[in-house]
C-alpha cells in the first residue's frame, strides 16, 4: 500500500537531517523541521514556492537539487560548484559537495548536501530531494589543524634551509679548498713515491667523492635552483640526477610554464622528490616518469613507474601502521594545499600517483 502525502510529510518532518524536496517545477513541497532549524526559515513560508535559494545564498541562483531536476551535467554543474562537487558513490544520478554558506548563522556555516532525483515509474526525473549536514565544527577543526601543520611544515623548511645554508658555507667550503690544495701538491714537482702519489690520489678522490655527496645532500635539502629559477628547472634537475644515477626518468610539461607562491612550488617540489624516493627505494623500478600538467585553475602531477606495485586499497586504509610513510608525507602536503591525491597501483603491475593541486599564482 503506498503512503500518504500526509505520511510522507511526517517521515520527511521527522527526520534529523535537514532536508527539501523540490517537484519539476522547481517548486518545494517539503521542508523539514530540522532544516528550519539549520536555516531559520519556516516550512510554512517556503513550501509552494521556487524560493528555496533564499536560505543559501543573497542573490537568486539554482541549488543542486534544481540542477538534478534539469538533468544537468556534470559540466554543467562545475558552473555553480566549481571543484567543490562530485557524483555519489551510494545513489545513481545523485551529487554531493561541500560550500562555505556565510548568510547562515552568525559566522556563517559550512555545508555537506547531496542531491538525488526522485523517479516515476518510467525512470523520468519528477524532483529531487536535498539533504544537508552542518559541517561547521569538523571544518573549523581540520583548519586550525592544517595551520598547525603548516607552521611545522614552515619551520622545517627553514630548518632545511639553515642547514643547507651552513653546510654550503661552512662544510662544502673546507672540502673544495682540501680538493685544490691536493691537486696543486699533486702538479708540483715533489719527490714522492709511486705509492706516496698513488695514496695522495686516492685521498683526492676520495675527497672529491665526499664534496659531490655533500652537494647533492645540501640540494636534497634545499634546491637553491628552485629558488632561483623555479619550479620546473628544480624538477628537470631532479629527474636527471636520478636518470644519471640508477633509473631512466622521463619529464615532460603539458600546458604554459607558469609561476605560483613560493610556498606551493615547494611542496609541489617536494612531493615529486618523495614520489620519486619511494620508487627508487622500494617499487624494484628501472624506469619512471614525471607529468606535471598546467591548467586553468593549478596544477596535475603524474608520477608512473614500472616496478612491483602494491595493494593500493589496503595500503591507504592505515598508512602509518602499513609502513607507507612516504606516502602519508605526500598526502599530508597535498592536503594542505587543499587538493587530492590518487593511487592506482596492483601488486606485479607498477604505481601511478595523480595529483591535483590548486594553486595561487605569484
Amino acid at each position: 500500500m503506498p503512503l500518504s502525502s500526509t505520511t510522507l510529510a511526517k517521515i520527511v518532518n521527522g527526520s534529523a537531517i535537514p532536508l527539501f524536496v523540490i517537484n519539476k517545477d522547481h517548486r518545494v513541497t517539503h521542508w523539514n523541521s530540522a532544516l528550519e532549524a539549520l536555516t531559520g526559515r519556516k516550512g510554512e513560508d517556503v513550501i509552494g514556492t521556487d524560493g528555496h535559494w533564499r536560505a543559501f545564498y543573497s542573490e537568486k541562483r539554482p541549488a543542486m537539487a534544481d540542477l538534478i531536476v534539469d538533468g544537468a551535467s556534470a559540466q554543467e554543474i562545475e558552473i555553480y560548484y566549481h571543484d567543490k562537487f562530485r557524483k555519489s558513490a551510494l545513489i545513481d544520478g545523485a551529487y554531493e559537495a561541500e560550500d562555505f554558506f556565510p548568510a547562515l548563522g552568525r559566522k556563517g556555516r559550512w555545508l555537506h548536501f547531496t542531491a538525488s532525483p526522485i523517479l516515476d515509474e518510467n525512470g523520468r526525473i519528477i524532483g529531487a530531494i536535498e539533504t544537508l549536514i552542518d559541517n561547521t565544527e569538523r571544518k573549523v577543526l581540520e583548519n586550525n589543524l592544517r595551520y598547525y601543520l603548516q607552521q611545522i611544515t614552515r619551520a622545517q623548511e627553514e630548518e632545511r634551509r639553515s642547514i643547507a645554508r651552513e653546510l654550503h658555507d661552512d662544510m662544502s667550503q673546507i672540502l673544495g679548498s682540501l680538493s685544490r690544495r691536493l691537486d696543486n701538491l699533486l702538479r708540483k714537482k715533489h719527490r714522492f713515491g709511486k705509492d706516496e702519489e698513488a695514496a695522495l690520489q686516492e685521498i683526492r678522490d676520495l675527497l672529491n667523492q665526499g664534496l659531490q655527496s655533500m652537494n647533492s645532500f645540501i640540494q636534497n635539502l634545499r634546491p637553491s635552483l628552485l629558488d632561483d629559477l623555479g619550479l620546473i628547472p628544480a624538477l628537470r634537475s631532479l629527474t636527471n640526477n636520478l636518470k644519471r644515477a640508477d633509473m631512466n626518468v622521463f619529464f615532460s610539461i603539458i600546458g604554459e610554464e607558469r609561476r605560483f607562491t613560493g610556498e606551493t612550488e615547494l611542496s609541489v617540489f617536494r612531493i615529486v622528490q618523495e614520489a620519486l624516493n619511494n620508487i627508487r627505494k622500494h617499487a624494484r623500478a628501472y624506469e619512471a616518469s614525471v607529468v606535471v600538467e598546467f591548467t586553468r585553475d593549478g596544477i596535475k602531477l603524474t608520477v608512473k613507474d614500472n616496478g612491483q606495485g602494491f595493494n593500493a586499497e589496503e595500503a591507504m586504509s592505515d598508512l602509518p601502521h602499513n609502513g607507507k610513510l612516504g606516502l602519508l608525507g605526500m598526502q599530508e602536503r597535498v592536503w594542505l594545499l587543499g587538493g587530492t591525491m590518487e593511487i592506482v597501483s596492483k601488486p606485479g603491475e607498477g604505481t601511478t600517483l595523480h595529483f591535483n593541486i590548486p594553486a595561487r599564482k605569484t
